[in-house]
């Protein structure tokens, strides 16, 4: 069936003949015989198939010489990023990282291949298999944001940088770097523009430079004048720089990745106290008086009204009675009990993120309504969760918490460790394994325990005092996890070590040590679990941990100094054994010799 139209032709869902579903785009018939159409599609076959890469929709089938020309792509189900976000509002700052982070990498392995996107913009981006919860809010341990670019119908080779009128028609105003505007010509820079410009979308839900005419859009843009309320204030920052109009004033895109991968998103401006105005005195109604009745001052002239001449009577002014109940400021009402922040679970917003609201309770002003007079809408009060003037409900939820400093050295060499001990006892290395995974999993429920109490207001050492009784608890869960999620790649590894011992004896004549099958069975099963599923809570509580222990460069130099002495000891220790197993604390257990048949 249909799913989708644009200027140039019609999408349909459709199945190739193994019963896959494929999406073809085919030319719609007033302009199939339009060379420029023609040569439009061509162009995307062939920009797309210069290009290899998960984030760029693939081609599996063209035909463009016939009647009926069309294009076979694979189909990729989800929303596009414009329609995700006209339908929930921006999306968190930690979705629009990542979003940010692959599409990076995405346009330099398209400017690898030696292609210019030139329409990079929110309809051109799908968001392969979105989760509703991933559109509404940001869990750490959740679905991700997968985006894929589509529609190169415009893209040129990287040597043609003269831009055709056709060209900047199909261009989309808010996406277009003013310097492509200025100069006629378009490169690598105005699709990092357009990325970034993409990404400023995604934040607010709202387009970058406003929208309406586009030579205002473009003067907008030529004068900076981004529209970044309500983001974290490094990530606002972050736009500006990226969105500059001089190229020559931008960072490289490099420098934008990373940058990109370190912001605060957590930090917000601080919009100051509220200040209540002092109500003054009501404004009354005079009555009306004949200018006769008027008095003057002692001493002073009298004003005196004219007589009219030619111009016939009027009706005199007259206030008109109030037809309907007076307008009044209602007073604020605190959300019921059953809405409470600390009862919804994940916390979600539809919207995009703002500033925490400041601790001063807000309190309605008097009644000052005079009668016959209208209120300006743009004063009335704001009620909480009703649309402010950006546009898009504001949110009552803080940030959440940002992702821990990476310390990937520090962890690679534990890793590295707890590999050798397998080789030496293996049921210790698991029995750590095992320990350090779930203190992990405990150490980083904790962190976001507590900093979820502190954006609800909570204060002092009472969150830690909380997030400390409920720690025994999460440990267990977090033991629980971890056995379930190391179980199956401990018995791949097994397989995997026990097929190469049978192999090795087989083609030697004799077995290997074993220290090799248990130290490579380990190695799997660690990997695997480092990043596999629902392996990301582990991750961050290990980097975490790491980080507590190592808050700055001499704390590392001296962790790193210990990992290594441990690390050495391991190894001098394996070399020692020759490679023999102790199999403590279960020495009369099962041994690799009883079960491998092929070792007798």
């Amino acid at each position: 069936g249909r799913i989708g139209a644009g200027g140039m032709g019609i999408v349909y869902r459709a199945f190739d003949a193994d019963d896959h579903e494929v999406a073809i785009k085919l030319l719609r018939h007033e302009i199939a015989d339009d060379p420029r159409a023609r040569e439009r599609l061509a162009r995307e076959v062939a920009a797309q198939k210069l290009v290899r890469n998960d984030n760029i929709v693939r081609i599996l089938d063209a035909e463009l010489d016939s009647s009926d020309s069309f294009v076979v792509t694979e189909f990729i189900p989800g929303p596009t990023l414009e329609d995700a976000v006209r339908s929930h509002g921006g999306l968190h700052p930690e979705a629009v990282r990542e979003i940010g982070l692959t599409m990076g990498q995405t346009l330099h392995a398209i400017h690898a291949a030696g292609v210019i996107h030139r329409d990079l913009k929110p309809s051109n981006v799908m968001l392969r298999g979105a989760a509703e919860e991933a559109l509404t809010g940001f869990d750490p341990d959740g679905d991700r944001l997968d985006p894929v670019i589509i529609d190169f119908g415009i893209a040129i080779a990287a040597e043609e940088s003269r831009l055709t009128s056709t060209g900047l028609v199909m261009g989309t105003a808010a996406y277009l770097d003013p310097e492509v505007i200025r100069t006629d010509h378009t490169g690598e820079a105005g699709d990092w523009w357009a990325w970034a410009a993409l990404l400023s979308f995604a934040a607010t839900g709202r387009e970058p430079f406003g929208s309406g005419r586009a030579d205002l859009v473009f003067l907008r843009a030529e004068r900076g004048e981004i529209d970044v309320d309500g983001l974290p204030t490094e990530l606002a920052a972050w736009l500006r720089d990226a969105l500059q109009a001089d190229p020559a004033q931008r960072p490289t895109p490099e420098a934008l990745i990373g940058r990109l991968a370190e912001l605060d998103l957590t930090a917000y401006d601080d919009p100051g106290e509220t200040e209540q105005l002092a109500a003054g005195e009501r404004t009354a109604v005079l009555p009306a008086v004949g200018a006769a009745d008027f008095g003057g001052v002692d001493g002073e002239a009298r004003t005196e009204a004219l007589p009219r001449i030619a111009t016939p009577p009027e009706p005199v002014t007259e206030v008109l009675p109030v037809s309907g109940p007076p307008t009044r400021a209602l007073p604020v009402v605190p959300p019921p009990a059953s809405q409470a922040p600390q009862q919804q679970a994940p916390q979600q917003y539809t919207a995009p993120y703002a500033a925490p609201p400041t601790q001063a309770p807000v309190q309605a002003r008097p009644d000052q309504h005079i009668p016959g007079q209208h209120s300006d809408p743009r004063f009335l009060p704001q009620h909480p969760g009703a649309p402010g003037a950006a546009g898009g409900p504001m949110t009552p939820y803080g940030p959440w918490p940002a992702p821990p400093p990476r310390r990937p050295l520090l962890v690679w060499i534990g890793h590295l460790l707890i590999v050798a001990l397998a080789a030496i006892a293996p049921y210790v290395a698991l029995a750590m394994l095992l320990g350090l995974g779930a203190l992990a999993r405990t150490w980083e429920r904790s962190h976001h325990a507590v900093a979820g109490q502190r954006m609800r207001g909570a204060a002092g050492s009472g969150p830690r005092w909380r997030a400390g009784l409920a720690s025994p608890f999460r440990f267990l869960l977090g033991l629980l996890e971890i056995a379930l999620q190391a179980l199956f790649p401990l018995i791949l590894g097994l397989l995997v070590g026990i097929a190469a011992d049978a192999a090795w004896t087989l083609l030697q004549g004799s077995p290997p040590p074993d220290a090799v099958v248990f130290g490579s069975a380990m190695a799997i099963t660690l990997l695997i679990t480092w990043v596999g599923l629902g392996s990301r809570t582990t991750r961050n509580g290990a980097h975490r941990m790491m980080d507590a222990a190592a808050p700055d460069m001499l704390w590392g130099a001296v962790v790193l100094g210990l990992l290594l002495l441990l690390l050495g000891a391991v190894a001098f220790t394996l070399l020692a054994r020759e490679g023999m197993v102790d199999y403590f604390p279960f020495p009369s257990g099962p041994r690799l010799d009883d079960i491998a048949l092929w070792r007798q």
